[in-house]
């Protein structure tokens, strides 16, 4: 997947140089949205749903009495 992000994206920056700005402009948008699409797919897990671990913060309950 990042191999195709990797293409769209130097597909768009060799078209923006070489070629007509709009099939370059599209080609970055299509790199964008294969990005989120890759992102989305990374987070996703079949038991929580959308979640990211490493951003989730629990707090311990204080201990009563003693």
């Amino acid at each position: 997947m990042m191999a195709l992000i990797f293409a769209a994206l130097t597909a768009a920056l060799l078209t923006l140089l070489f070629g007509p700005r709009r099939l370059a402009a599209a080609l970055l948008l299509a790199g964008l949205a294969l990005s989120a699409a890759l992102f989305l797919f990374e987070i996703h897990d079949a038991r929580d749903g959308f979640a990211m671990p490493w951003l989730q913060v629990a707090a311990d309950a204080p201990e009563r009495g003693a």
